[in-house]
């Protein structure tokens, strides 16, 4: 489907293929994934604390279990072109480790119907 972005700027010839990302990150790495994306050229990003659980079901220290894990959740909205390269830089740059470990996120890829900026509109 092709959108018609109504006032931001995202289309260069009127009308384009746009995704949104939005990873669950730790929130630790947040910063690095927005100084990564931003020297690439995606500096247009939200970024929201969230609480969660992935399958592990949250966690047990000591005698304590905590049902909730703080992470942060990233949001960007760009070109269908542009997903790969962004999908990169996160993983690369939220993997704790050379392979990786329980915690270190999620990334979902969604279809954009419409952009509209409020303050164009």
């Amino acid at each position: 489907m092709k959108i018609k972005n109504e006032g931001a700027g995202f289309t260069r010839k009127g009308a384009c293929e746009m995704k949104m990302v939005k990873a669950i990150i730790r929130p630790e790495k947040s910063a690095e994934i927005l100084a990564n994306l931003s020297k690439e050229g995606f500096s247009a990003a939200t970024r929201v604390s969230i609480l969660g659980r992935g399958k592990q079901r949250g966690i047990k220290v000591g005698d304590i279990y905590y049902d909730e894990i703080p992470k942060d959740m990233i949001m960007i909205v760009l070109e269908d072109g542009d997903v790969e390269k962004v999908q990169k830089i996160i993983i690369e740059t939220a993997k704790t480790g050379k392979k990786g470990s329980f915690g270190d996120g999620k990334i979902f890829i969604l279809p954009v119907e419409k952009v509209i900026t409020i303050s164009k509109s």
